[in-house]
């Protein structure tokens, strides 16, 4: 699904860009463009940072 209109950037590419190392919205918009023009969709983002670094925690702690 797309998350950011103005950049026409999907949800996978923000999870991508997100495991990859992105943790703020001005990552995002570097990395992969998303937020980077009128913000309409850092709500958004926000809500994908925090599901994708706690789904990744948790499954760091299941691994140790």
């Amino acid at each position: 699904m797309v998350v950011c209109s103005c950049r026409a950037v999907t949800d996978r590419q923000v999870r991508a860009a997100i495991l990859a190392g992105a943790a703020t919205t001005e990552d995002l918009a570097r990395v992969c463009g998303a937020g980077g023009r009128c913000g309409g969709c850092w709500p958004t983002l926000y809500r994908l940072i925090d599901d994708v670094t706690r789904t990744d925690t948790r499954v760091a702690l299941r691994a140790s």
